[in-house]
């Protein structure tokens, strides 16, 4: 049974979504065959493999033991053999993507490095960071050339599968494993996952667009973890920093049946709902949202609710619906008027719709007012309902005991509510936005990796 305020939800009608197949990692179990037709895609995992041999030939019989017993118990990746840097095993580290989040994440790796190789003995190793236009591919101990500033000196023309080549070899000759994060927003790399994990790599991304793009893609990086074993890691798509596809994960495997998952997923909405009061204009908080930089250049990308709804449909997916991000229905907050309106020529954008927004105060005014008569909050949701394999992201109202109600400032929160979890959920909330919490929802897959080399 699902929990009553579930009941508050809009009905979304029936699909024919089937459930998607199971998708957990298979170990390595026979040779990798190679297609010649694939063109370069094959000749990079020939290549791979080959030096993957080579480098466990090179290795101790006691290191060569310990590969063997990993491959047995499930683990794979590219360079299960620990041979080189005085037997400490490597993990080789491909950084695509050095805005923000990037930048954030190397000071987290550079600070906890060493202490996690301490811990743990897995040595942590950069071997390449991409920007939009130039790349620097990074001989071994190269943290100071992150520490001490980007070297142009380094720099060549990016090109992110020469960079997957070298993050690869890097690994292969070390008897190391190759990890390569996305901390981009864009299709491109994306298109490269499937190659890199059949490479070897593991890929841990917070980008949202290899979970919720075209259903086909996602089924091709999906099925080729399965057949090397490599990981795909996204914790940090859904909740930034805040866990939450792996505690699904955790349930699902433990032989819970989940039933429903909603959430607060966006900081920036849940800002604006936290702060909206009556008496405050709703264009007044969206202000106050872009003054605090919480909005995207352009507000309409936050209040019409994308962001959210590619959430939805990465949590969607793992819950076995086979759907595609236009099958989640989305109640935008951009007025119909505006959501092709253009800026005045001279203006900024964020200003200029903001006062466009002021016109429509009123009629949001009116919500508010409902809610607070009835004893409700609005807030902005995401949900995926299992049994009617629906999922939606709307304005909702709930009581003012309701979970959703006690959030605070730009707080992320999930609820789920299964067969072990009723009738109260299993609630998860903390902030959910922000590059240092979204590069530490990125560096937890890196320890998820490390952890499993040990």
């Amino acid at each position: 049974m699902a929990a009553p305020y579930l009941s508050r939800l809009s009905t979304v009608p029936r699909s024919t979504w089937s459930p998607a197949p199971s998708l957990s990692a298979l170990a390595l179990s026979k040779p990798l065959s190679i297609d010649r037709s694939r063109g370069r895609t094959s000749s990079w995992r020939a290549a791979a493999c080959a030096a993957m041999l080579a480098s466990a030939h090179a290795c101790s019989r006691a290191t060569a033991q310990r590969a063997s017993r990993a491959v047995r118990s499930g683990s794979s990746s590219a360079g299960l053999t620990t041979c080189a840097a005085g037997d400490v095993p490597t993990l080789h580290v491909g950084l695509v993507g050095y805005g923000l989040v990037g930048q954030e994440l190397v000071k987290q790796m550079i600070k906890e490095g060493p202490k996690l190789e301490e811990k743990i003995g897995v040595r942590l190793e950069i071997a390449a960071v991409s920007r939009s236009q130039v790349m620097a591919l990074l001989p071994s101990n190269s943290f100071s050339f992150l520490a001490d500033g980007w070297d142009e000196s380094k720099e060549e023309p990016a090109d992110l599968e020469k960079l997957g080549q070298h993050v690869v070899k890097a690994a292969s000759s070390s008897g190391g494993r190759a990890l390569i994060v996305d901390n981009t927003a864009s299709d491109s790399p994306v298109e490269l996952y499937e190659a890199w994990i059949l490479a070897g790599a593991d890929v841990a991304t917070p980008n949202k667009r290899a979970g919720s793009g075209p259903f086909p893609r996602y089924e091709k990086i999906m099925a080729a973890s399965q057949k090397t074993g490599a990981r795909f890691l996204y914790e940090a798509t859904v909740g930034a920093g805040l866990p939450v596809v792996g505690p699904l994960q955790a349930l699902v495997r433990a032989g819970d049946e989940i039933e429903t998952v909603e959430g607060i997923f966006s900081g920036t909405l849940s800002f604006i709902f936290n702060s909206w009061k009556p008496g405050v204009k709703f264009s007044e908080v969206v202000k106050e949202a872009k003054e605090k930089g919480f909005t995207e250049p352009d507000p309409r990308d936050d209040l019409g609710g994308t962001d959210v709804q590619r959430k939805v449909t990465i949590l969607a997916r793992e819950l076995g619906l086979q759907i595609e991000l236009d099958d989640v229905p989305v109640k935008s907050l951009v007025p119909e008027k505006l959501q092709d309106w253009e800026a005045p020529g001279g203006q900024k954008l964020a200003d200029a719709f903001i006062q466009e927004l002021e016109a429509y105060d009123e009629e949001m005014e009116k919500l508010l007012d409902e809610a607070e008569k009835a004893n409700e909050v609005l807030r902005f949701v995401g949900a995926v309902d299992v049994k009617s394999k629906s999922a939606s992201v709307k304005l909702g109202r709930y009581p003012k005991d309701h979970p959703f109600a006690s959030t605070q400032f730009a707080d992320n929160i999930c609820a789920v509510s299964s067969k072990w979890y009723t009738p109260r959920p299993l609630v998860v909330q903390g902030p959910g936005a922000g590059a240092a919490v979204t590069a530490a929802g990125v560096f937890s897959n890196i320890m998820e990796v490390m952890n499993g080399m040990r």
